[in-house]
């Protein structure tokens, strides 16, 4: 890890954030057949949900958050969101699917809340990740060439998830939220300082 990732306080909060345990399901049956075994994948989002959940990081930082969050399994409900990256109507479910995404969009979060956005409340969240194939890798690959690291991106949109916003990739492209993924990287898994300090801020425990 570089100095810059531990050392980066950086992090936008988009406004709004869970008070309840945020359950969601995997709609296995969107999952690409070119990454292989379902259950690799889904436990690679599972990994990235848990970062988030526990505060996962790279610095050494107690991993206690209080964030709630618990996988429940298969759902044939797909995630609200546009291949544009527009958010659709909410169904009451809580979903990761994979689906078409327009180039240059990895996955895209939708969130929906009651309140303001100073402190609104969240009640749904929906995730859709990109099915073109050979976008993504799921374990370390030496031969990579333009794909990215599955777990790192989800646990970008997990961020986003529990109301974390994005900084610039010039100025804090070591941080987790970087609105700029490197391909070929496995270094975004866990949260860098800003991503960390902005989560416990809102969610902390003392």
């Amino acid at each position: 890890m570089d100095g810059g990732r531990c050392a980066d306080p950086a992090g936008t909060w988009l406004g709004m954030r869970w008070r309840n345990e945020l359950t969601w399901r995997v709609n296995e049956r969107t999952i690409p057949a070119y990454l292989g075994d379902r259950t690799a994948v889904v436990n690679a989002l599972r990994s990235a949900a848990t970062t988030v959940d526990t505060g996962r990081n790279d610095c050494g930082l107690p991993e206690n958050l209080g964030i709630q969050e618990s996988y429940a399994g298969k759902t044939d409900h797909t995630a609200g969101v546009t291949a544009a990256g527009g958010c659709g109507e909410r169904d009451g479910h809580n979903s990761v699917s994979f689906g078409p995404l327009n180039q240059g969009l990895l996955a895209v979060t939708c969130i929906w809340w009651y309140g303001g956005q100073d402190d609104g409340s969240s009640v749904e969240t929906d995730i859709l990740i990109d099915d073109t194939e050979g976008l993504f890798f799921v374990s370390s690959t030496p031969d990579c060439a333009s794909r990215w690291d599955l777990e790192g991106t989800i646990t970008h949109e997990f961020g986003h998830a529990f109301g974390l916003g994005h900084v610039a990739f010039a100025d804090h492209g070591s941080l987790t939220m970087t609105d700029g993924l490197p391909d070929c990287s496995t270094a975004y898994r866990g949260l860098g300082l800003g991503d960390y300090l902005t989560l416990k801020q809102r969610y902390g425990t003392n």
